[in-house]
């Protein structure tokens, strides 16, 4: 595009997480007034081949790669020095837009004075709305109110629901303090006058500081319900998950640092770093006990893997038992054991949701049980039963990873015992559609409803045997009219802004989204998968 008819530079951050900014991408080509638009790709050193794969689908787009993770804050500057539009954007690549989302902004702009700074409605991908996307500014009533959970009890009253503005109509444009960092719509103008974000936050903050300084300089920050994105919060920080905590509550002391001189009569430096850590601790134990029933397992299973092993090795041979003669030495194997394989799971992220993998599980476990053999082989006291302990890292390998693996499904086929599948609405019209309609009619829990039409043409009044509701106009109107358990997505045509606006009502509740992956479009019907496969809108 020609910089002088560029009217909005889209900004992205982007860390390791491809195949959302893949879709982000894909609902902002389908955006009013995108041909005005130019689209900056930082990325902040993911050094993975994501680069290609989005060049290749997206060619008009710009593409910085940088040599390390800079943090955000930074890295949003560098793509707003290569800028030329009118308005920036700053959007995170976690996220699907709506059709009107730049069109809206820009009229919402033009329509109202001293506008600095512009957000939209944001709902988790339930539908439902995520408060952090208008909050005020953390002032000593407002954090104290957050901090006791008094904000949460009394989410409609003006004292107490201050943080995020609970008791405000979530639907009704409102000035607000501050909007949330995963969509910020602002004249580039003003951006370069502040000096762009504060580059001593790495990770969070940084938009808070931003809208500071916007109502510091006389202009307004607008929450805008009339248009929507949908944001799968933290996806880029999951891939980081210690260091994101870590920045997140720096983020708070240099945020607090920078501003307490206006609040310094009655909120001194330490009560503030008081509340931090009391805030910080808090949410670090919540983290444990989300990790802490796997951890139990896991202890269980590498004591009671390696008790058998031993036993086995020695109820072979005529020598007794080394839990009879040798206590303290098998009670000291078994913390050394144990101690190996939840470190070095805990340190490999095997606990963590983001970066779990049966791979990873594997791999951490062949490294704590090299270890382990290093210590038994090379320590003579250790060395009474090499084959036992052996015999016992190798099968708690595979037993860790398995467990794991098989739970899960277990527990799903289980869900389809107790759960039905419930009513079925599926968008499409072609050899995919059929084929998922197929596969759905093996489950006697589910009501295929019926189909919706993805492009504008006329439609027939049936698909495959089932009847035609509608087009993409009408998904609201079906979703909440026939209390659809279950939407399938089985089309390559633009659907992630109707879907968005349909999940802004509130009539539209306990829906499940799944989708078909683009890349089977292209394939010839005859190489289509028996069973398609099917990608989770909650991801």
């Amino acid at each position: 595009m020609n910089p002088r008819t560029t009217l909005i530079s889209i900004i992205i951050v982007h860390y390791k997480v491809p195949d959302f900014l893949q879709r982000a991408l894909r609902s902002l080509r389908q955006t009013q007034l995108y041909d005005r638009a130019e689209v900056i790709i930082v990325d902040n050193a993911s050094q993975d081949a994501t680069k290609e794969r989005i060049v290749e689908e997206f060619p008009e787009v710009q593409w910085i790669g940088l040599k390390s993770n800079i943090g955000f804050g930074k890295a949003c500057n560098v793509g707003a020095q290569c800028a030329h539009g009118t308005f920036a954007l700053f959007l995170n690549p976690d996220t699907l837009v709506s059709h009107n989302v730049l069109s809206e902004c820009v009229g919402f702009y033009n329509a109202n004075s001293r506008v600095g700074l512009i957000g939209p409605k944001i709902l988790n991908p339930d539908g439902s709305l995520q408060v952090s996307c208008r909050r005020s500014f953390p002032t000593p009533p407002v954090a104290l109110f957050r901090l006791t959970g008094l904000s949460k009890l009394f989410p409609k009253s003006k004292k107490f629901g201050q943080y995020n503005l609970t008791y405000l109509d979530p639907d009704k444009a409102s000035e607000v303090d501050a909007v949330s960092g995963s969509f910020m719509f602002m004249p580039l103008t003003l951006f370069q006058e502040l000096g762009g974000f504060d580059e001593s936050f790495f990770m969070y903050g940084e938009d808070l500081d931003l809208c500071w300084r916007v109502k510091e300089k006389g202009f307004k920050v607008w929450y805008d319900p009339r248009t929507q994105i949908i944001h799968f919060k933290g996806k880029s920080s999951e891939k980081r998950s210690f260091s994101s905590r870590k920045a997140f509550y720096e983020a708070m002391v240099i945020f607090s640092r920078k501003y307490r001189r206006l609040h310094k009569a009655f909120f001194p430096g330490w009560l503030i770093n008081a509340a931090i850590v009391t805030l910080a601790t808090r949410t670090i134990a919540t983290n444990l006990l989300k990790t802490f029933t796997a951890t139990v397992i896991d202890i269980v299973l590498i004591n009671l893997t390696l008790f058998a092993g031993i036993s086995a090795r020695f109820a072979l041979s005529a020598l007794p038992s080394p839990y009879t003669g040798n206590a303290f030495v098998m009670i000291g194997m078994h913390a050394l054991l144990t101690a190996g394989f939840i470190s070095l799971f805990a340190y490999r992220g095997v606990y963590a949701k983001g970066r779990y993998s049966i791979g990873n599980t594997l791999i951490s476990g062949a490294l704590a049980s090299m270890a382990f053999m290093a210590c038994v082989y090379f320590v003579k006291s250790m060395a009474f039963s090499r084959i036992g302990f052996l015999l016992a890292t190798v099968c708690l390998t595979f037993l860790l990873a398995a467990w794991r693996e098989g739970i899960p499904r277990i527990k799903g086929r289980f869900k389809k015992l107790i759960y039905s599948t419930g009513k079925i609405v599926v968008i499409g019209n072609d050899e995919v559609t059929g084929r998922l309609l197929k596969n759905f009619e093996d489950d006697k829990t589910a009501q295929i409803l019926g189909v919706l039409w993805p492009g504008p043409e006329k439609f027939p009044g049936e698909f495959q045997g089932y009847p035609v509701l509608g087009t993409l106009d009408d998904i609201r109107t079906v979703l909440e009219r026939d209390h659809v358990d279950l939407l399938l997505i089985a089309t390559n045509q633009p659907w992630y802004s109707y879907v968005i606006e349909a999940l802004s009502s509130s009539k539209v509740k306990n829906l499940t989204i799944r989708w078909v992956p683009v890349e089977l479009f292209s394939k010839n019907p005859s190489l289509l998968p028996q069973v398609i496969p099917l990608h989770d809108f909650t991801v």
